[in-house]
Formats: structure tokens, sequence, C-alpha cells
């Protein structure tokens, strides 16, 4: 019943987005207001209204992964008309009831004209940028200090990138990019916090070459990573969970490409890097299928720390940066992890703190250090705005007690 009045809801919305696109193309004029260009307005809309759907009436992955990226692109400029015309409906408002607008009023249609030109231009910008952004990958860098010594010594580089998304807006071409910003920073160790593809396997182009791709990372340590909660299969819709199957679990293919990429995955375990003590925990959100079992549980921070030596750094790899006052009273050291996307699409950027310690970038909690990155690739919407696809620079002090 969600989905009913949820699909109502998207069609009466774009509905009325129909209604306000007619009304500036009335309102230009100059043969844009023929029948002619309605008709093909309206083609054009119906496509890309019903690409959140049209995808399941074909088989073929080829089709299927084109319509669902248009899907992605359409939503992203789906949230941005909303946005627009909504803000342009509340200036109207505005000016309605403070009596300086009105429709008999002789510049009210041109008033009507230069708000549906500004509302256009900032949909079209703000949607045309975003797409463009989303396929540049930039270098984020953080100094961190350790109170503890230890043989790896100062400037212990680590690279961190997180939400690949390899998928239906992430090619190999981004991929190869990721793999040339992380190779020229010549990372001692490089760890991948989760949600390496997008939820679908057959929506990766060329997994054979990713995979290949990959694993041209060059780090002295290694590549680790770990699971987030797009590794498993489900029906997405713009992202979105249509159903969730009874069995959650990571796919086979998924854990065949990492072998084929040398992403050492860990699921809740640790590796001894020097006597950096690297943790790699399981989603907290979908760890069915990884290594948990029918009434087992996600082992605490309080748990994993008293597992190891606290004389000796601790790192912990994480996909969603949850529980972070609860992993520096434990005595983790370093916390890396990704997920948020940083809200990915304005005005996500400035509403994600509400919902994270740390949504996004450094932040200290007592001794432990908090990284989160923005990610690499992008979830829904195949566009970044406020926000970039990046590869996080860990530098590592060990400054002693």
């Amino acid at each position: 019943m969600f989905l009913i009045g949820l699909g109502i809801l998207y069609v009466l919305v774009n509905i009325f987005i129909w209604c306000k696109v007619r009304e500036l193309l009335r309102g230009i004029g100059h043969g844009l207001d023929n029948i002619i260009v309605l008709v093909v307005y309206s083609l054009v809309h119906l496509i890309l209204m019903s690409s959140v759907i049209s995808w399941t009436l074909f088989e073929n992955d080829f089709i299927v992964r084109w319509l669902k990226y248009l899907c992605n692109v359409w939503i992203g400029i789906f949230v941005y008309t909303l946005i627009f015309l909504a803000v342009g409906e509340a200036v109207t408002f505005i000016l309605w009831v403070t009596k300086k607008l009105r429709r008999t009023d002789a510049g009210y249609g041109k008033y009507v004209l230069v708000k549906g030109i500004a509302v256009a231009a900032l949909v079209a910008g703000f949607s045309i940028y975003g797409v463009v952004h989303a396929q540049h990958v930039y270098l984020q860098e953080y100094d961190v200090d350790i109170a503890k010594e230890s043989p790896l010594g100062d400037g212990y580089k680590i690279a961190l990138i997180s939400d690949l998304h390899i998928g239906y807006s992430v090619d190999n071409e981004l991929m190869s990019q990721m793999v040339d910003v992380i190779n020229q920073q010549n990372p001692d160790l490089v760890v991948v916090a989760g949600d390496i593809i997008d939820n679908e396997f057959y929506a990766i182009a060329e997994p054979d070459k990713i995979a290949e791709t990959l694993a041209g990372i060059n780090a002295k340590d290694g590549v680790y990573g770990v699971y987030g909660n797009h590794e498993v299969a489900e029906k997405l819709v713009g992202g979105f969970t249509l159903y969730k199957p009874e069995k959650i679990e990571v796919q086979d293919d998924v854990s065949q490409m990492m072998d084929a990429a040398n992403i050492n995955i860990l699921e809740d375990e640790m590796v001894t890097i020097g006597d950096m003590q690297l943790v790699g925990r399981i989603d907290g959100e979908k760890p069915n299928g990884q290594v948990l079992h029918e009434g087992e549980q996600r082992l605490s921070p309080e748990e994993w720390t008293a597992k190891l030596d606290k004389n000796k750094p601790i790192v912990f790899l994480d996909h969603e940066p949850d529980d972070l006052p609860d992993k520096a009273e434990a005595g983790v050291d370093v916390d890396l992890c990704g997920h948020t996307h940083d809200g990915q699409v304005f005005p996500g950027n400035l509403t994600i703190n509400l919902f994270w310690d740390n949504a996004y970038g450094f932040k200290k909690f007592g001794d432990m250090n908090s990284v989160v990155s923005s990610g690499v690739g992008v979830w829904g919407p195949a566009m970044r705005v406020g926000t970039n696809s990046e590869v996080v620079i860990v530098n590592v002090n060990f400054v002693g007690k």
C-alpha cells in the first residue's frame, strides 16, 4: 500500500511539473506554444518519469543498464525540479500575501515567464553540473596523531576509498581515474570502506575489466576492504529498495570479483600490519549472509578491543560511521568509514550532519581519530552537487605517549 500511495503521489507531482512546463512554453511563445512542441515535450517527460519502472519490461542487461542510468539521472532532475518549483511558488505566495502581486496586474504574465525561465535554468544548471562533477575524482588529505609508538614510523600513509557503487552510474572509466589518484600518492596501505558495487551485479558492464583495473592499485602493505549495505542483491528503484529477498546475502559474483581485484575482504576479522591492528567489521545494517549466523550478534567495539593489544595501534574499518563515542571509549585509535556520501547532492550536504556524529571529514572523539569519506561513486541520483567524489589520504603519525 505504501508503494501504491507513493506511486500515485509521484504521478500527481509529474502532472504538476508538466502543467508548469506547459505554462512556461505558453509564456515564451515564439512557436514554442504549438502542439508539436507540447507533444515532443510530453513524450520526453513520459519516457523520463516512466524510467523508474520501464526497465522491468526488458531482460536484456544492456537495455536495463541504460534505462536505470536514465532513471538515476531523472531522479536528480526530478528532485531539483521540485525544489526550485517550491521556491518559486513560495516567492509567489509571499508576493501575494504582501499584496505586491495579483493575477490582474499588468506585469503578472512577465513575472510568470521570468520565474519559469529562472526555475528551468536552475534545474538544468544544477543537473548538468551534478552529472559532470560526479565524474571527477578529487584528493582529500588529513593528518592524524596516534599517542603510541610504532615501527611503522611517522607519515604512514593510508588511502581510504569508499562507496564505489560500481554499476549503473559508475564504470571502469571512473575506477581508472580513482586508481590513478591513489597510485600517484604512493600509499602504504589502501582500505575500502564498503558499498563496492551497487547491489545488482549484472549492472556492471565490464566486471572483469574493472577487477583488472582495481588490481592495479599499488600499496606496499596491500588492499583491504569490508562490505557495506549494497553488496547484497535487492531490487532497487533510484537507489531505494523496492523489496527485500527472504535471504539477504553478499553475492558470490561480488566475492569472486574482489578476489580478482586483489581486495582482501575482512568480515569481522583482524589483520596485523607491522604492529598496527586493522579490524574489518561487518556492516551493522545488513550483516546477513556475511559471517553472522542466526542468533549471533555483531561484536561491539568493546568486545573487539578486549581481544586486542591496546598498547599497539588499533584501526577500525567500518562501512557506517556509527558508535563513534563507544569506539573511542573502547580504545580505538583511528576509525575509517564511508556510507554518508556527505549528503551527495545539495541540500543533502547541509542536512546530513543531523543524522551522524561525524557525517563527513575528520573529527576527534577523545583520543580517537574519526575519518569519514564522501565516497567515490554515487547512489540514486547520478550527480554530485556540493560534494566531491574523493580519495582520502590519512597520514598517520605515531607521537608516543
